[in-house]
């Protein structure tokens, strides 16, 4: 049995030549991939949003309300429940949400009346209400 001094070869090319296709073309893929990435990053949107805003006229309302404890408890547990959802919500149309006090520069938008109307009308309130301030607009 005579053994043959010929190199390997694969449908004709070289492992060398193999491999170094290989890398470039998950390299290129990459590329591709991270391009998308970058650009998806330049379309966010950063906005802030009141948050003690839209709770100190919650708690406020509340307190003038005169409801029992019992019944308060649970309306404050709808109404945090209902920000936490409105604000999500906006995180998922592509936009970073930033409470408003810890931004120093006024050029982000501020979508707290959008946060408002949202929360109002996860609580059911009426067209007319007070973007969801109970006490105001709500009875």
């Amino acid at each position: 049995m005579a053994t043959s001094t010929e190199p390997r070869r694969f449908a004709g090319f070289s492992p060398t030549t193999l491999v170094l296709a290989g890398s470039m073309l998950v390299s290129t893929l990459w590329g591709a991939w991270a391009t998308h990435e970058i650009m998806a990053l330049q379309r966010r949107q950063v906005v802030t949003v009141q948050l003690s805003r839209i709770m100190g006229d919650f708690v406020e309302a509340e307190a003038r309300s005169g409801h029992p404890a019992e019944e308060t408890q649970a309306r404050v547990a709808a109404y945090l429940k209902a920000v936490e959802a409105a604000v999500t919500a906006l995180g998922h149309d592509g936009r970073t949400v930033l409470v408003a006090e810890a931004v120093v520069s006024g050029g982000v938008p501020d979508l707290t009346d959008q946060v408002r109307a949202d929360v109002a009308r996860r609580l059911g309130a009426p067209s007319g209400a007070a973007m969801g301030v109970p006490g105001r607009g709500t009875r």
